[in-house]
């Protein structure tokens, strides 16, 4: 499984054949999935989406980033057709092996379309997020002007295209009078409108007045805002997204805002191919200049403004609800019925989903392993070496000429443009840059929280390991010795942000269910269960070179403290239907930007093919892939997926 870098190649390929890649043409992608930044946060998205060892899909806890879950188009797949074999990890290589339902799988492919997968953060309070506003407030001490009583409509559509203009001496001239009064006009409502914009007055030639705007170049300080006494200093706001990477997302508004992304904070992320809404907060930026950049992003909507006294930190949030639709569902209503009965009362078993650990032959706890064994140079090879099977012979092109040569420079020249900031570059940049080429030092160059991603994916693999041989020896009862979540108050946490437990007991065991039971994420700052289950983490992980009495780490950044992780899951608000559908570009969901705008899902005629909507919440800690798992019941590894969109 490629570990870090093809996951997301294969998804840029994939989107790209996608028809559906570029949003509803009312909203267009604007980075492109070409410039969705393989940075490292991106690169290492799919494998393993956050740096928190007991982080979700929908990126509860401690989520730099987030999974781009399951999903390959059905051109993609049809591509692969020439592929003589798929090689890649599949659900048994990382422990995913059971079920705990009893109902008939069967066949649906997950996320085809980007607007298949919809995805709502649920806060703290249990509350949906929509976006159902976007309007806002105008700012304090100046009245909002009409635009169109000041500008002209040819002014305005060059200012649209100025602002989106990549040349940042570019610029545009507003023939105006000798009327102060007006050109006051003209320059508030820039400042209104187009906030990244600087307008100065100056005479032509001929002595005629013009305004000159173009945009504000980095570095340059502009006014000192006057942040209103006794308005509270965030501003927080409902994002709504599509088919974009939160990070880039941000990025964009931040760069039209001419401030740094640190700027914005979150509860979690989300994911990229999907329709998404979230909350974020931002620093003493008025509502009114985020709110106009409606007008000029695409694939971004924003509203819902209000000020609030404190940012938003990760983890403060309950969950996510999903809205997802399985398009060429192979499955009759009674199947339906006893599937989705038995996933809202019986649930699933919370494994750590394939998005974790990666796509091909290589895994992402490989690496972790290395590195926690101190193998500096089996970490880097294992970075870099070339993958087994799939379509991604272009990537292996530089791969292989660094098996041959071991010269960074040279491998950084053969590295497609895609992987400049991918973590693969910045170590060859490491190994060219440091002395002797030390593979330690090389590695650092690698983003810490990337280089966690590594080894809290060998956390995540041995945990579904145990978690598959519970089930299997002792069923879905609790036994004595389990660890089960006390009652404490939070801020009583056992070490740094871990939950603290207890044991169950022969004169407590009544009072708790499979639902209560926790299996610990290694580490030196947890508990293990005393009953076998705890001597399986010491005999599994020893297989692997790795003293489970030693998970301090010489080096800090590979301590592994450890975390608690429930092993069943019971969704919410769970409901369902099958519908028919004959054209699979045109959409079958609604989305809240929808909603807002009084666009309904197409009606389609003639319908031959079935889909099957379902919608439900999840707490935090948990990954949607692995819940449409325990309904379909197939693998849900890319590899697999690739096989029965050829189907």
């Amino acid at each position: 499984m490629a570990s870090v870098e093809s996951s997301v190649e294969s998804n840029l390929k994939r989107d790209a054949l996608d028809d559906d890649t570029a949003p509803a043409k009312r909203i267009k992608s604007d980075e492109g999935d070409d410039q969705m930044k393989a940075t490292c946060s991106t690169s290492v998205q799919d494998p393993a989406e956050d740096p928190h060892p007991n982080s979700g899909e929908s990126n509860n806890d401690d989520k730099k980033m987030e999974e781009n879950e399951g999903g390959i188009s059905m051109e993609d797949a049809e591509r692969m057709d020439d592929t003589p074999e798929l090689v890649g990890l599949k659900e048994k290589d990382v422990g995913i092996l059971e079920y705990i339902s009893k109902h008939e799988g069967f066949h649906g492919v997950l996320k085809q379309r980007y607007r298949d997968f919809l995805v709502n953060e649920i806060d703290e309070a249990g509350n949906i997020i929509r976006l159902t506003d976007l309007s806002y407030p105008a700012p304090e001490g100046e009245k909002p002007l009409d635009v169109n009583s000041v500008l002209s409509k040819e002014d305005q559509e060059q200012l649209a295209q100025l602002l989106q203009a990549d040349d940042m001496e570019a610029s545009h001239l507003i023939q105006v009078g000798d009327d102060k009064e007006e050109r006051t006009k003209v320059h508030q409502v820039i400042r209104q409108l187009y906030p990244s914009m600087e307008s100065t007055t100056s005479d032509t030639a001929d002595g005629k007045k013009v305004i000159k705007v173009m945009k504000a170049k980095p570095g340059v300080k502009r006014r000192k805002s006057r942040w209103p006494k006794g308005r509270p200093d965030f501003c927080k706001f409902v994002l709504y997204k599509e088919n974009m990477d939160l990070n880039d997302a941000l990025g964009l508004v931040a760069r039209y805002l001419h401030i740094r992304p640190h700027n914005f904070a979150m509860a979690g992320n989300k994911d990229k191919r999907a329709v998404t809404v979230q909350e974020i907060t931002s620093y003493r930026i008025d509502a009114a200049r985020i709110g106009r950049l409606n007008d000029v992003l695409r694939g971004i909507r924003m509203g819902n403004f209000r000020y609030v006294k404190k940012a938003l930190n990760l983890g403060e949030l309950s969950g996510n609800h999903f809205v997802i639709v399985l398009r060429n569902a192979q499955c009759s209503e009674q199947q339906l019925t006893e599937a989705m009965t038995s996933f809202k009362d019986v649930g699933f078993i919370n494994y750590f989903g394939m998005q974790r650990f990666g796509n091909s032959s290589i895994a992402t706890y490989m690496v972790g392993i290395a590195l926690l064994k101190c193998k500096w140079s089996e970490a880097v090879e294992l970075i870099l070496k070339p993958r087994e099977g799939g379509s991604n012979k272009e990537d292996n092109k530089w791969r292989e000429h660094w098996m041959k040569t071991k010269n960074a420079q040279s491998t950084l020249d053969k590295m497609p443009r895609h992987k400049r900031t991918s973590a693969e570059n910045q170590l060859l940049t490491g190994l060219m840059k440091v002395q002797k080429a030390d593979p330690f030092q090389a590695l650092l160059f690698i983003p810490r929280h990337v280089r966690l991603i590594y080894i809290h994916s060998f956390q995540s693999y041995i945990w579904n390991l145990v978690l598959s041989r519970r089930i299997q020896k002792y069923g879905l009862q609790p036994i004595i010795g389990d660890l089960v979540p006390t009652d404490n108050d939070p801020s009583e946490q056992q070490g740094s942000g871990v939950i603290k437990t207890a044991y169950i007991t022969e004169e407590n065991k009544s009072e708790y269910s499979i639902y209560d039971v926790v299996l610990p994420l290694p580490g030196f700052g947890i508990k293990y269960p005393t009953n076998e289950v705890g001597e399986w983490y010491k005999s599994m992980m020893a297989e692997h070179g790795i003293d489970s009495d030693k998970l301090k780490h010489h080096v800090k950044d590979y301590s592994l403290l450890g975390d608690y992780r429930k092993i069943l899951v019971k969704p919410k608000n769970v409901a369902w239907s099958i519908q028919k559908y004959s054209n699979y570009k045109l959409h079958l969901t609604q989305t809240d930007l929808d909603k807002l705008e009084g666009t309904e899902v197409p009606e389609q005629t003639d319908c031959t093919e079935q889909a099957v909507k379902m919608e439900f919440s999840l707490p935090s800690s948990t990954y949607a892939t692995m819940a449409i798992r325990e309904i379909l019941k197939i693998d849900t590894s890319s590899v697999h997926q690739a096989t029965l969109n050829k189907t």
